[in-house]
């Protein structure tokens, strides 16, 4: 396992952007797709000559060091060193000025925990970080049990704050939109949170998207059927299935783009 960043090695040194760096953090459920959107954003950053560091604090199911280079975890799962390595990794943001993708485990609560003891919204707000919350839902009301809990009290609600309606959660024999209207989207805490100014954002369905995580592909390496040694290539019709998705993501986002690496 890599061992925790530090304020000298986490990223090389850059000048300063224009716009504050940020600290994006997935939330949500087990199973709700936040390291699949954190692939997502994180390619779509590198793509665009933006550099971002990728913290890996998914403690059952760590995966994005199959898709990035110099991805930085934690020593161990234990707690104590879990929150000392992620205190030293946002103190090498503060000093460094990078953007981070921190990707906990569905239903860690040690984001909750810091999140109330340290105030950290507002601290990253002090030292000119951009903390950006994405919750990722599906359309089941017990989804929302942790975008309430961070809500509540402001613990976690950043001005920055994403709700994605993940389709790809939604069963095949329903459409997205009535699956979500009759559960999450009627429900208090969604209309709480968008009230106050959080965005809401309809992720696309990828229907080969099992093709792409069985090789532990790139997005943009799968369209381009650029398969690893022994793999079998992806089809023309699947590959063109990613390239409309790929699309489709980017029109989805666009109303949240200054809030993405």
């Amino acid at each position: 396992m890599a061992r925790p960043a530090t304020a000298t090695d986490t990223v090389p040194q850059t000048e300063i952007p224009s716009a504050p760096p940020k600290l994006i953090v997935p939330l949500g459920r087990g199973s709700r797709g936040k390291s699949w959107w954190a692939r997502w954003a994180v390619e779509r950053a590198q793509s665009q000559g933006r550099e971002v560091v990728v913290a890996d604090a998914d403690r059952t199911n760590p995966t994005l060091s199959s898709y990035f280079d110099d991805v930085v975890t934690p020593p161990s799962a234990d707690d104590r060193d879990v929150r000392e390595w992620l205190a030293t990794f946002i103190e090498a943001q503060i000093e460094q000025r990078f953007t981070g993708v921190l990707d906990l485990g569905g239903g860690d609560l040690i984001l909750k925990r810091i999140a109330r003891e340290m105030s950290l919204v507002d601290f990253l707000g002090q030292h000119g970080i951009q903390p950006v919350a994405v919750h990722l839902l599906g359309p089941d009301a017990d989804d929302l049990a942790y975008l309430r809990d961070v809500e509540t009290d402001n613990l976690f609600a950043p001005e920055a704050t994403i709700l994605i309606f993940n389709e790809a959660l939604v069963p095949l024999h329903r459409t997205p939109r009535a699956a979500f209207t009759e559960t999450v989207q009627a429900h208090p805490i969604l209309a709480k949170t968008l009230d106050r100014g959080a965005k809401l954002v309809w992720m696309p369905r990828l229907e080969p998207a099992q093709d792409i995580d069985t090789r532990r592909l790139t997005f943009a390496a799968a369209e381009a059927s650029q398969v690893k040694d022994g793999q079998t290539p992806i089809g023309p019709w699947k590959r063109q299935q990613i390239a409309t998705w790929r699309r489709a993501m980017e029109t989805a986002f666009a109303p949240v783009a200054d809030w993405l690496p």
